[in-house]
């Protein structure tokens, strides 16, 4: 558990192992002022009541992932009296069911092939906490963006599998890597389907911001305002 008590000034908790995250982060945030926490939570309770069943409202999951990780964040470490706490999940949907992170090559060419030629839909969960002067702020919220992809054959798939990139992707690609040669277009945040909806988390924290006492945090948490 790592030990804050020598931090004078704000912090970004992320509560995410995902390096794509982190990289978006590091975009507007110093990297030695973002720390990575990853709680243990146990996702399959969650994700097994949806899995072979329909998910009427993916946004929902999402943002119940998201804050299930920040609530074991919170209970597993004490943080920091001045921080923006930040947890994400994302997960993809198509014809009403969740594709999560496949287990073998074959489970990953199963979602490509549904994929294929075909429109699904990503989804971000975001669960956002400043903690600033004494008191926490937290908004829950989720961002959807809709991908095509173009017609797949067995020896894209065979190429892609190959890669290795597949195995640690909600619906076995990756937007940002040898995926991108799968899609045929985006409607919605590009980043999102990375794993953080950078616009939308900015939107939020600017309407938080609003209503935190520390001009110190403001300043930080909004590094462009």
């Amino acid at each position: 558990m790592p030990s804050f008590n020598t931090y004078a000034l704000p912090r970004l908790v992320l509560a995410s192992a995902s390096p794509r995250r982190l990289e978006l982060l590091e975009r507007f945030y110093p990297p030695e002022r973002i720390t990575v926490i990853v709680p243990a939570y146990d996702e399959l309770p969650l994700m097994n009541t949806t899995k072979t069943d329909s998910v009427a409202e993916p946004a929902d999951l999402a943002g119940q992932l998201a804050a299930g990780k920040l609530t074991a964040l919170l209970e597993q470490n004490e943080l920091p009296a001045e921080a923006l706490v930040i947890a994400a999940d994302t997960i993809v949907t198509i014809d009403g069911k969740m594709l999560g992170k496949p287990e073998t090559g074959r489970e990953a060419a199963d979602m490509l092939q549904l994929l294929s030629n075909r429109t699904h839909k990503v989804v971000t969960g975001l669960a956002i906490q400043i903690r600033s002067g004494g008191s926490v702020k937290q908004k829950n919220v989720a961002e959807t963006t809709e991908v095509t992809f173009g017609r797949l054959d067995e020896a894209m798939i065979d190429w892609y599998l190959a890669s290795g990139e597949p195995f640690d992707k909600a619906g076995a690609y990756g937007i940002q890597g040898l995926g991108a040669a799968f899609i045929k277009g985006i409607n919605g945040c590009y980043y999102n389907v990375m794993g953080l909806p950078v616009h939308r988390l900015f939107v939020e924290l600017k309407e938080m911001a609003a209503t935190t006492g520390s001009v110190q945090m403001r300043s930080f948490i909004l590094p462009f305002a």
